[in-house]
């Protein structure tokens, strides 16, 4: 019989942590690991949640129950206690959230679950509200005394959660968020195809980015950037994949820099393993990020990147990969971006991938032993 893991998310909206653990789902061995998923109802419903079902993974979603008020704080902890006296037959629960979910292990010791991971993906709390900061770092002094193991995407997600002590004293283990290198392995028929579906043509440079449009990923600065690369070769375009809640205002801020015309909004895309290989160059000007799974999917696919300095140097898999201030100028990171264009070999970063550690298949044998030992 499978060995049951209960993976904790807040929401199945589209992410990093829920593209990590679906790549996870998709790459376990069934017959040694049963998938489950605890998630919170923040009132919308997400096409992703059916993606995991549909693989096999079992989603128990507690209705009603958001974490935003002491009101919150109330229903969660009754629908934790719940949920828990009811399910606890699992080898391991795996949680992919920050401090304020500390009684989720609470509940799951209660109930007699041994092994409680906490997973640290971030460099920085979502909220921009002070209290709800400082609440956030009380609480992390009580999720590290009820957790058993701790995991860190990167160094710098590790110390921002646990701290440079814990972090320094090497318990804490880097999970790479690993993906499955063969689907990103460049090919240049795959390139062509969906740059003509783009109607993008050979010889015009095609930056982009993928991501969620929310103030983290700093999608106004980048649109400054690209007005700065379009009037310096006009024989560009910029393609932005997501959806979120700045999109109409990115939309809108496009129009008043008045490159709305060479900006494509895709939407929500199932085929960022296609669309990596269109792109030219990736860019990410991030606020803060704890390592970001599509700069790991560009990255495999040939495609360099420049990030903003605010993302950690451990996600600069291929040697070309820049980092710069934002509080650098738009005429640099423009300067910058476009001297990357055909300067990586995209046939061999699979194989620069593989070897550090990124290749899902390796990551989900570790993790499959660590649960069961």
């Amino acid at each position: 019989m499978a060995n049951k893991v209960l993976f904790f998310v807040d929401r199945m909206r589209v992410g990093g942590i829920q593209i990590f653990l679906l790549n996870l789902l998709k790459n376990f061995d069934a017959q040694k690991i049963q998938c489950e998923y605890l998630v919170l109802d923040d009132g919308n419903e997400y096409e992703y949640e059916e993606k995991f079902k549909e693989l096999g993974g079992t989603v128990h979603k507690l209705k009603g129950v958001w974490l935003d008020n002491p009101l919150g704080f109330v229903k969660y902890c009754k629908a934790m206690d719940k949920f828990f006296k009811k399910h606890h037959d699992y080898v391991a629960i795996h949680m992919n959230a920050s401090s304020k979910n500390f009684m989720l292990f609470y509940y799951a010791r209660k109930y007699g679950v041994k092994k409680r991971i906490i997973h640290s993906h971030s460099s920085g709390f979502t909220t921009s509200s002070t209290a709800k900061i400082l609440i956030g770092n009380v609480l992390k002094k009580p999720l590290l005394s009820l957790s058993t193991d701790l995991f860190a995407c990167s160094g710098v997600a590790a110390e921002w959660l646990f701290g440079k002590r814990v972090m320094d004293s090497g318990i804490v283990k880097i999970i790479p968020n690993a993906i499955d290198l063969n689907q990103f392995e460049f090919d240049p028929i795959r390139r062509e195809k969906i740059r003509k579906e783009l109607k993008i043509s050979d010889d015009t440079i095609l930056i982009g980015h993928i991501g969620r449009f929310s103030k983290m990923k700093n999608h106004k600065f980048l649109l400054e950037i690209f007005k700065q690369i379009h009037d310096t070769n006009p024989n560009s375009r910029l393609v932005l994949a997501g959806i979120g809640e700045l999109l109409e205002n990115t939309k809108e801020y496009a129009k008043k820099l008045e490159i709305d015309s060479y900006v494509d909004f895709l939407g929500f895309r199932n085929d960022v393993m296609d669309l990596t290989q269109a792109i030219d160059v990736f860019v990410m000007p991030s606020l803060y990020e704890g390592f970001p799974v599509t700069g790991i999917e560009s990255q495999a696919s040939g495609c360099p990147c420049v990030f903003s300095d605010t993302i950690t140097r451990e996600a600069a898999l291929l040697d070309e990969t820049i980092y710069l201030s934002l509080q650098d100028s738009v005429e640099k990171w423009a300067t910058e971006i476009l001297s990357l264009v055909g300067k990586v070999d995209r046939k061999k970063t699979k194989a620069i991938l593989k070897d550090k550690g990124f290749d899902i298949g390796d990551v989900c044998e570790y993790l499959v032993n660590y649960y069961t030992s």
